[in-house]
């Protein structure tokens, strides 16, 4: 049999399942609305179809999320999703550690070394199990990051879909049941942001030729912006372009997985791709004098691969001297944008390009 009570305003529900106490709240200030909940949970009882309680410990369910994102994922796009779980729930296990602000090559072996700052430090949630986190807790977490960081609804959508992704592992992996029967995973009550409509910008052929030249002065900028413009490239994808990717008498540029120096890279979509150089790109191409016995196509000026954002830094200064103010970003989207102009179908322009045809 189960029992209801009022904490406050609110009702709750005190019921067993297995010999198990269980007491949940039935959000509701209505004691007719209370007890209709209670006859409902004594008829799942009856027929014992009332799902056993859990307990799913913070700590152990987001370490091993993150285990599982480094797993599965490219190691860029794992990081950026445990930063959205670091902000939520704080530095709850080992995976989510705030690294050194102090860049590797100034570290000195046995000096500690000073952390990044936690800038929601005493706004992460409180919780010690997972079930004590509601779409209510969720919901008031990302109005706060609108309201108090003037966070972007992009930003704060992405923030639920991991959650979301969260909840899903633990429901899969490690016996998680919600306690709000309305929802199987508490993402289901937390409603998306509206997003404002992208602002796609890209170049006409009249911006590309003025783009080209005020790069004439800087080979590697030259040569890697036209890779953008002609072959649709994301901007990492360009730097870690070696010389055995690129075939200038097939005129093909491969992009695919790859292990130099130590380091392990991935395209974004994890898949391999081979993209054609058009006429304009072979000629800059050509005219391009890669440095000789080296790992890279396009070296930085210290010699190392680019990082991508001291290429954008870069690039940003080039683009101020001539007021101008198209992006990596900007390239891509133009090279896209080209070819449909031309009447080629989404399908080709999203193999080229590695996306899906709906993006």
């Amino acid at each position: 049999m189960a029992s209801i009570y009022k904490r406050g305003r609110t009702w709750w529900v005190h019921y067993y399942v297995n010999g198990k106490s269980v007491d949940r709240s039935l959000r509701t200030t209505s004691e007719r609305v209370a007890l209709t909940e209670k006859k409902k949970l004594e008829a799942l009882s009856v027929t014992h179809q009332l799902p056993e309680p859990s307990t799913t410990p913070i700590a152990s369910v987001v370490q091993g999320f993150c285990d599982y994102l480094l797993a599965t994922r490219t190691y860029k796009s794992a990081k950026n999703d445990m930063s959205y779980l670091r902000a939520f729930f704080g530095v709850c296990c080992p995976a989510l550690t705030l690294g050194s602000c102090v860049p590797h090559k100034f570290r000195i072996p046995g000096r500690e070394l000073p952390t990044v700052e936690d800038k929601l430090k005493n706004r992460h949630v409180p919780v010690r199990n997972l079930e004590q986190i509601g779409s209510e807790m969720i919901s008031q977490f990302l109005l706060d990051r609108v309201a108090k960081d003037g966070v972007g609804p992009k930003t704060v959508n992405r923030q639920r879909e991991v959650l979301r992704g969260l909840f899903s592992f633990a429901i899969e992996h490690m016996g998680y049941v919600c306690p709000d029967r309305r929802y199987r995973n508490p993402i289901e009550g937390v409603r998306r942001f509206r997003e404002p409509p992208p602002v796609i910008t890209w170049l006409t052929a009249d911006d590309i030729t003025k783009k080209l030249a005020v790069l004439r002065g800087t080979p590697t900028t030259h040569a890697m912006v036209a890779v953008y413009v002609f072959a649709g490239l994301r901007r990492e994808e360009a730097m870690w372009l070696t010389p055995s990717d690129l075939n200038l008498d097939d005129r093909l540029i491969r992009v695919r997985a790859k292990t130099i120096q130590g380091e392990t890279w991935q395209p974004k979509t994890r898949r391999n791709r081979v993209v054609p150089i058009g006429q304009a790109l072979l000629e800059i191409l050509r005219r391009y004098e890669a440095p000789s016995k080296r790992a890279w196509y396009f070296l930085s000026p210290e010699g190392a691969r680019w990082h991508p954002d001291n290429f954008s830094t870069a690039l940003r200064d080039i683009n101020k001297q001539h007021r101008l103010t198209w992006s990596c970003l900007d390239f891509r989207h133009t090279f896209g944008s080209h070819l449909a102009q031309r009447g080629m179908s989404l399908f080709k322009i999203a193999e080229l390009m590695g996306n899906s045809p709906e993006i």
